[in-house]
């Protein structure tokens, strides 16, 4: 550490171009005490005044060579090479001036990286089958050669973050980075206006891109990024529902985090979306359960109302309750009519586990609306071991999980009581929660919670569930 009567940036914050906030020389600054990172100042002083372009130095060492190494999610390597699509970026796409004129090197590295990669591709796990994976990843690249500097942002920052989940000896690195580029493209979402669909298409592609960094990073707040956005884009929702199908996959991704979480709180979504204008399509991460999202408000309104409810209220909450359970229980998919010859049979199986999972789960939270945890635990416990054979079967036949599930499967894991059991609940959640690592290690914090009330003997409602995670 430097002890130069000058006050300097640590190489960390220096790298980022962070402040670096420390009492004195001799102590870690505030922001690698957060980060756990090692905070040092050993760099050479340099020449005052402003350096030129291009004279930056990384206190990170690039990889040597193009990396290949094995995704978390899968036991196949990832193929790093050029991309068959017909845009034209065969050339290194962080190398052109004209779209990015102020990287550094590891954020060049990152997004060649990304761009380069056919498949299995970081983004795939988002999808419910490879058969996504083209428009999927085309669209990330033509969002990163549009020259709107808000996409720049987010992409350069969820391509950081992506790459680090994959090769945990980066991931301080990429995080790092990522939070800089994350940083300018909230606080343009902040102050981004909608004025017509250019701009509605622009903030759709930029908060999914936020929420993706955001799930990926300690204390990250999807949530909040998602429950803003659609605060604006409710005025024009009339004008969403004539866009093509991508534009509402994005717009249903929003929705979910919004309503996964408020079902979580027991709060009321941002937003009820009329599913009916879609017709029978297949979303690219829910599959066939869009449909079952209104029924998702409805629980979350009655959860939220049993909150302050008073007494003499609790039997017309209980009567609609009822009705909620009647149809989320008779609920079914509506795949369109060429369902099994667009989707092979491994996309069939997991579209159609997560739907029978989400319906399944909105069954177990009602149950938990009406009975206290350690109060009618059998039949409980009936609809947890549903939801787990889904995803275990799922597991066994395609060797993937089952994408936008996180909460179901936290929810059906709360009721399980054996010591053994909940040790191979906890191995066996590597292969089901694989969003990312932040949320593999959120869904452990949280059930590794409940369990330790529940073990106290602690009984409590679904409404209260927030008050022990």
């Amino acid at each position: 550490m430097s002890t130069m009567g000058v006050k300097r940036a640590c190489d960390q914050c220096h790298t980022v171009k962070e402040k670096c906030r420390r009492g004195t020389p001799t102590v870690p600054c505030e922001r690698c005490a957060r980060l756990g990172q090692s905070c040092r100042t050993i760099r050479s002083p340099g020449k005052a005044g402003r350096k030129p372009q291009g004279a930056r130095k990384l206190s990170y060492n690039l990889p040597s060579t193009p990396i290949s190494a094995t995704s978390n999610m899968s036991t196949e390597p990832l193929r790093y090479s050029p991309p068959t699509s017909t845009l034209l970026y065969n050339a290194a796409l962080s190398s052109n001036p004209a779209i990015f004129s102020d990287l550094d090197e590891w954020e060049q590295y990152f997004l060649d990286f990304m761009k380069d990669i056919i498949a299995p591709s970081p983004l795939d796990k988002f999808l419910v089958g490879p058969s996504f994976h083209d428009s999927h990843h085309t669209s990330f690249v033509q969002n990163l050669i549009q020259p709107v500097p808000e996409l720049k942002n987010a992409a350069v920052a969820c391509a950081a973050v992506l790459f680090g989940d994959l090769f945990s000896e980066y991931t301080n690195t990429t995080v790092d980075i990522g939070h800089k580029r994350a940083a300018l493209a909230v606080s343009s979402l902040r102050s981004f206006r909608i004025s017509d669909e250019k701009d509605l298409m622009t903030m759709l592609v930029l908060t999914v891109a936020m929420i993706t960094f955001a799930m990926h990073v300690k204390d990250g707040q999807p949530y909040l990024i998602a429950r803003y956005t659609l605060s604006l884009v409710e005025t024009q929702y009339q004008n969403l529902i004539r866009f093509e199908s991508p534009m509402m996959d994005l717009l249903m991704c929003l929705i979910s985090t919004d309503t996964f979480e408020c079902l979580l709180r027991s709060e009321v979504p941002a937003w009820r979306i009329s599913t009916s204008e879609r017709g029978n399509v297949v979303d690219r991460y829910l599959g066939l359960s869009y449909s079952l999202f209104p029924l998702f408000n409805d629980i979350c309104k009655v959860a939220n109302k049993l909150q302050h409810c008073k007494s003499d209220q609790r039997a017309e909450i209980a009567d609609r309750l009822t009705e909620i359970n009647t149809a989320v229980n008779s609920w079914h998919p509506s795949p369109p009519v060429d369902f099994l010859q667009r989707f092979t049979q491994a996309e069939v199986i997991i579209i159609l586990a997560q739907a029978k999972i989400l319906r399944l789960t909105g069954l177990l939270i009602i149950h938990r609306l009406k009975y206290p945890f350690g109060q009618h635990d059998d039949q409980a416990q009936v609809l947890s071991r549903a939801i787990i054979f889904e995803f275990d079967t799922v597991l066994q036949l395609t060797s993937r999980s089952v994408p936008c599930t996180a909460l179901a499967y936290l929810t059906a894991c709360f009721e399980i009581s054996g010591e053994e059991e909940r040790e191979n609940t906890l191995i066996r959640s590597q292969n089901v929660v694989t969003f990312s690592k932040q949320a593999l290690v959120k869904f452990k914090a949280s059930l590794l919670s409940i369990w330790r009330a529940r073990d106290q003997g602690i009984q409590f409602y679904w409404t209260e569930i927030a008050q022990y995670l």
